[in-house]
């Protein structure tokens, strides 16, 4: 019963069964050597444990351990009698496991060593040419390792190095099959055919042509097929093997597969080739004298044949997967780029290549499920397939972004448009879609495909910001404009780093005494020839950078700073306000960060006054409004910049914990005009109906100073009172100005 367990259980998965077996004591004389390399130890006992008794060719197993590549390396430098190795792609780095098989082959020149990886990160399987490169023999993902699986790789590749080893010691032709042996690894259908081929005529020493057929046996009424064949076969590839223009080959075949037996005879031959998936038959159209024909030697090399035809069919899975979205089953990015290089030279395939990206995709998935987005996903790839499958080269390029290489006369904004004029039907409902494209068309002088998706790209990101349209075609000037940005975000990144940033504080008064009562804190960045570059210009940047929560983070400081030293001047009632970005809400450590720098500087949380945009409330209400209200209850203070300018916050306005409305510059500047002084006067009896204090800012004139007094504003802010002041300048403002007051 425990045998039927763990003949079941996947080795490498987490699994709670507990299988308390003993390792049996091995003389390591006479067993076969495996060295098991990982650096999870679990790993290794869980190997030894589902071995423990095993044995092959009259021999048990005796185990060496290795934790990393390097302690891999050391270890068969001091042993020269590993049969196999059980080696683990992803240890102290990513390559480790690759780069220890490199430098055992290469630099050790153990070549008979078998070795199998495995890993426990598909996405890690290597690269087909690395596989080849390296000699490696098998290759399995951890998650599909029973013990009956393993102990079957494990034989076959013991009984390898076994034929192996005794060859060498043996006869002279064992330098031509381990050339052959590794030709024939990792190759597609046809090369492996070849290469098979020519090692059997090299070894046989005949110059045959001739095909291989393989029947899977794990497929009920599987009939065997032809998987390729030299020169004059060539034409047989893919044909079931009754469909042969040949009857002898037919009767060959047949025999061959269904006796499991070699067909030898003075015209031609059949030898048969086992395999764990597949039965196999080679046909060579010349003969041979029974008494030439080495049996054992044919063996040895029809048994790496077998592995190697196994790893055929695995790779070219995984040369599929390597190049298939699977989602879809259209190309996936890689694919795209390697069309993109044919592209460049085959001015056949097309002369535009565009983009299309779903809008508000993930607002889908997020609304609807994961499932149904993955439902419109496929519904998008079979629409395009209807359209372009024929004529065109699809991909889907990432996860809501397609990509199409085509003709203009039918890649083009108006048919893309009129395909998905209707709506889709996923599942039991019509989904609409909406979407922006980037086009490139052919030019001379992009000479790769990532240039090619660099550009359509880039004219992807004009056409999401172009409100008038839904798709941009690339020009030079949208390339200059984006490496401009490109580098002033480099060299914000810089001056960031480099302490190259100020804060400045606008003054802030009361309207009435006219007494300092607080600053905003505002952002600056100097420019190298003297000036400031503009917010406008830098705090996009810094958003779309990822800067924005650090520069945010530091901004905070620098007010706390501020705010810390007027408290110690004795200026106790003064605050200070901070704008906040959206990047820094959508932050996680956002609200402890606020009150762990208000802590730090010992200041009062009343002191500091968070401000917020109307586009920045309406971004994400709730994940704004649950944020302000934990600081609120810290005693925090919030004001609503930039109130009205957006048409859309009435809504919830009841619900954010404010302190304090101010109303934008633009509605200050209009305030002589009718309509002006009635939005003003709107504002502010809405400010005082919630019981909110109420700010102007962007104050000019006495004029305008007089009128919003007259309606009942508070606080004002503007270059009537004060332009920003430089951080050293902050404190004599404050005194000089009470002073003033004072007489």
């Amino acid at each position: 019963m425990l045998q039927n367990k763990l003949d079941d259980v996947i080795l490498f998965a987490d699994d709670d069964d507990d299988l308390d077996i003993e390792p049996d004591e091995v003389d390591p004389s006479n067993a076969w050597h495996v060295l098991v390399v990982d650096d999870d130890a679990e790993i290794h006992s869980v190997t030894q444990l589902a071995l423990s008794g095993l044995e092959t060719l009259g021999k048990p197993l005796y185990f060496g351990h290795a934790y990393s590549g390097k302690e891999s390396i050391e270890y068969m430098q001091n042993h020269h009698d590993v049969a196999v190795i059980l080696m683990d792609v992803v240890m102290e780095h990513e390559n480790a496991g690759l780069d220890a098989v490199k430098h055992i082959r290469d630099e050790l020149g153990q070549t008979n060593t078998r070795i199998i990886l495995r890993t426990g990160q598909p996405g890690y399987a290597p690269e087909e040419t690395v596989v080849q490169q390296y000699d490696i023999n098998d290759y399995k993902t951890k998650t599909e390792l029973t013990r009956s699986k393993l102990v079957t790789t494990l034989i076959s590749a013991i009984r390898s190095f076994d034929q192996i080893t005794q060859i060498e010691k043996s006869k002279a032709q064992l330098a031509n099959i381990v050339a052959s042996c590794v030709q024939l690894q990792q190759q597609d259908p046809q090369k492996f055919t070849q290469e098979t081929i020519n090692a059997l005529n090299d070894l046989l020493e005949i110059q045959a042509q001739g095909l291989i057929c393989v029947r899977p046996i794990n497929k009920e009424n599987a009939r065997p097929f032809v998987i390729g064949g030299t020169a004059d076969y060539q034409e047989c590839n893919g044909q079931l093997i009754e469909q042969l223009d040949n009857g002898r080959i037919i009767m060959q075949l047949s025999q061959c597969l269904n006796h499991q037996q070699h067909q030898l005879h003075s015209a031609d031959l059949a030898l048969f080739v086992k395999s764990k998936k597949f039965h196999a038959a080679i046909y060579l159209d010349e003969g041979i004298d029974s008494s030439r024909f080495n049996e054992q030697l044919t063996n040895v090399l029809l048994s790496n044949v077998g592995v190697s035809l196994e790893n055929v069919q695995l790779f070219q899975e995984l040369k599929n997967m390597a190049f298939r979205d699977s989602l879809t089953g259209l190309s996936n990015r890689t694919d795209f780029i390697r069309m993109l290089d044919k592209y460049v030279q085959d001015p056949s395939m097309g002369d535009t290549v565009v983009l299309v990206d779903l809008t508000h995709f993930a607002d889908i998935n997020d609304g609807l499920g994961q499932e149904t987005g993955n439902h419109l996903l496929r519904a998008v790839a079979e629409r395009l397939k209807e359209k372009y499958g024929n004529n065109s080269r699809l991909a889907r390029v990432s996860a809501d972004v397609f990509g199409i290489i085509g003709h203009k006369i039918l890649v083009n904004p108006e048919h893309i448009v009129e395909l998905f004029d209707y709506p889709l039907k996923v599942e039991d409902q019509r989904i609409p879609v909406h979407f922006s494209m980037g086009f490139c068309d052919r030019d001379p002088n992009d000479k790769s495909g990532l240039r090619i998706l660099k550009h359509a790209d880039i004219a992807l990101n004009q056409a999401k910001k172009d409100r008038q349209q839904c798709y941009s075609y690339f020009s030079d000037t949208m390339e200059q404009k984006t490496a401009w940005r490109l580098g002033m975000a480099h060299q914000l990144r810089e001056d960031f780093q480099h302490n190259k940033l100020q804060v400045w504080f606008q003054p802030q008064l009361d309207l009435n005494t006219h007494s300092v009562i607080g600053f905003e804190a505002l952002l600056r960045w100097p420019r190298i020839e003297g000036g400031m570059i503009e917010p406008e210009v830098f705090v996009p940047l810094a958003e779309h950078s990822g800067l924005m929560i650090d520069i945010g983070n530091w901004v905070v400081e620098e007010s706390c700073r501020q705010l810390k030293q007027l408290e110690d001047k004795g200026f106790n009632k003064i605050r200070i306000a901070i704008n906040v970005s959206m990047a820094q809400f959508r932050n996680p450590k956002f609200v402890p960060t606020i009150i762990d720098t208000v802590h730090k500087f010992a200041v009062k949380p009343q002191s500091i006054e968070l401000e917020i945009t109307e586009s920045v409330l309406m971004n994400n209400p709730s994940a704004v409004i649950d944020a302000l209200t934990l600081l609120k209850a810290e005693g925090i203070q919030v004001s609503l910049d930039d109130f009205g300018t957006g048409f859309s916050s009435l809504n919830y306005l009841h619900q954010l914990p404010l302190d304090r409305m101010k109303i934008d510059r633009a509605f200050v500047r209009d305030i002589l005009s009718k309509n002006g002084e009635v939005i003003v006067e709107t504002v502010l009896a809405l400010g005082k109906k919630l019981g909110l204090h109420t700010i102007a800012e962007g104050v000019e004139e006495i004029v305008q100073e007089r009128k919003l007094l007259d309606m009942g504003c508070e606080e004002v802010q503007g270059f009537l009172y004060a332009k920003p002041l430089a951080p050293d300048q902050v404190q004599n403002f404050v005194a000089e100005h009470q002073n003033a007051q004072h007489h």
